[in-house]
């Protein structure tokens, strides 16, 4: 108790804002990479850029909620264009995917821009935070902001457990069973980027996704059961986070985004290392008893 008081009253809001937004990407980005939408998810991260900037200028300055509502809207047009191009075109769905990450940041790259070079709202207006994350500017109410939306998205995804994990791995037997699936698809989508979107501030819009994947890969290769993975998904997206913020803070060069992507990235390193040490263990020891019992049969 006495260490968690001697931490400075900033850094502990930077460490909180930052490890309840890893274990929400660590959540929500396990459901993603199951359900084979990590491209989805860069696609929206990128697309709220364009959004954070319409948020700036309505609201004349810097103002969280009315950037997040921004971002929120154009990440959800971005989800409905990925999705309505394969059905009125030609378009394979990746191609969709790239289509839309293209031409939403581009879009949001002239906004961010001409913002800048006008001058009207003041200076560079803090878009490199939403690109490349600084928690070193999360206030508490920021703090607040981020704790009621991770929160409000894990009782979603708890209060609709069986459903998601059906969707998940078996969508056409619920559909076949008579349970519709495009609202809980419809919602993981929602959840999807509204975790994006909160998180923007702290991990930034380039490094976002890896924050999404690389806790869920590194918890699948530790387990088979989903129970597991989505628990050491959100301790390790936690860990990563913390530890970024907490470099970032000790070195203010280091982007907290890119350090923590480092460390996630790190961390799969490790198991996938461990991982293949372990099987070429339990293969040698498989042929020497092989051998062992050759050795022993008579004749």
């Amino acid at each position: 108790m006495d260490t968690l008081l001697e931490i400075p009253y900033n850094t502990l809001i930077v460490v909180l804002g930052t490890s309840l937004v890893g274990a929400t990407c660590g959540i929500v980005g396990t459901f993603a990479v199951l359900r084979k939408r990590a491209l989805v998810g860069d696609a929206v991260a990128h697309a709220a850029l364009p959004g954070v900037c319409l948020g700036y200028v309505l609201a004349g300055g810097q103002h969280l909620i009315l950037q997040f509502c921004g971002a929120f809207a154009t990440g959800l047009l971005a989800v409905a264009t990925i999705r309505a191009l394969p059905q009125i075109s030609r378009t394979r769905t990746e191609t969709a995917v790239a289509g839309v990450l293209s031409v939403f940041f581009g879009a949001g790259v002239v906004l961010s821009r001409m913002i800048q070079n006008q001058g009207t709202f003041g200076g560079r207006a803090g878009f490199d935070a939403f690109l490349f994350g600084s928690p070193g500017s999360l206030l508490f109410a920021d703090l607040l902001l981020i704790s009621i939306t991770c929160l409000l998205v894990t009782i979603s995804i708890l209060a609709t457990f069986r459903l998601s994990v059906g969707v998940t791995f078996d969508a056409e037997f619920l559909t076949i069973q008579g349970l519709g699936t495009r609202w809980i698809d419809w919602m993981h989508l929602m959840l999807l980027t509204i975790t994006i979107v909160i998180s923007l501030p702290a991990i930034g819009v380039v490094m976002i996704v890896a924050l999404l994947i690389t806790p869920a890969v590194t918890a699948r290769q530790i387990s088979d059961r989903f129970i597991i993975i989505l628990i050491v998904a959100a301790l390790l997206g936690m860990f990563s986070a913390a530890t970024g913020a907490i470099l970032s803070s000790l070195n203010p060069s280091v982007p907290a985004g890119a350090a923590a992507v480092l460390v996630s990235a790190t961390m799969y390193a490790i198991t996938l290392c461990v991982k293949q040490f372990v099987r070429m263990m339990r293969e040698s020891t498989t042929r020497s008893d092989r051998r062992a019992r050759r050795e022993r049969l008579p004749g």
